[in-house]
């Protein structure tokens, strides 16, 4: 860049689409997606990100939106995984689908995940995603189960809505083996 800086990692949004409707984020109303044929095919994101490789980029985080809502997205990270050079393939998800394809995907070659959780009560999860808690708490025992390594919680900390549950969320991050990062709202 400028500043002399290596160009090393490069987040790749396969999708603006999401299964929840988090408040902070999208509104519960929202429907101005793009739509599919607009999107990049599987064969030219693995064409981008091989020249991103060519040029020193050797990690590669997979996004959305939320990214498990892309059809075939395990044969999407097999592809990239098998890019010579790219080191290291990860994903950001809200785990709502994540119990379903985490072996798909860390057989596929993604090793790290980041998983969004605002909340352990499942109440206050609904209020804030209008999603459930318990496929998001499935997800995350089934990437732990497939070996993804470092599972990272982000909590978006909001005083007044879930800023109470921090000592909460360190305990059940400790108690999984989880990391905990906490996240401001923009």
């Amino acid at each position: 860049d400028p500043f002399g800086r290596s160009v090393e990692y490069v987040r790749l949004s396969v999708t603006d689409r999401c299964d929840l409707r988090c408040f902070y984020c999208l509104p519960g109303d929202y429907r101005e997606f793009s739509e599919p044929e607009e999107w990049l095919t599987f064969s030219e994101i693995e064409r981008v990100i091989s020249a991103f490789v060519s040029v020193g980029v050797s990690r590669v985080r997979i996004t959305g939106g939320e990214p498990l809502v892309r059809k075939n997205l395990p044969a999407l990270a097999s592809r990239l995984a098998a890019i010579p050079e790219l080191e290291d393939l990860s994903l950001s998800t809200n785990a709502v689908a994540l119990a379903r394809h985490a072996e798909a995907l860390h057989q596929a070659g993604i090793g790290r995940i980041n998983v969004s959780l605002d909340s352990l009560r499942a109440a206050r999860f609904r209020e804030i995603t209008r999603g459930r808690l318990d496929k998001v708490l499935d997800g995350l025992m089934a990437a732990k189960r497939v070996g993804f390594e470092p599972i990272k919680i982000n909590i978006v900390v909001m005083q007044g809505v879930n800023d109470d549950e921090v000592e909460d969320m360190v305990e059940f991050c400790i108690a999984h083996d989880f990391t905990l990062r906490l996240i401001e709202t923009m």
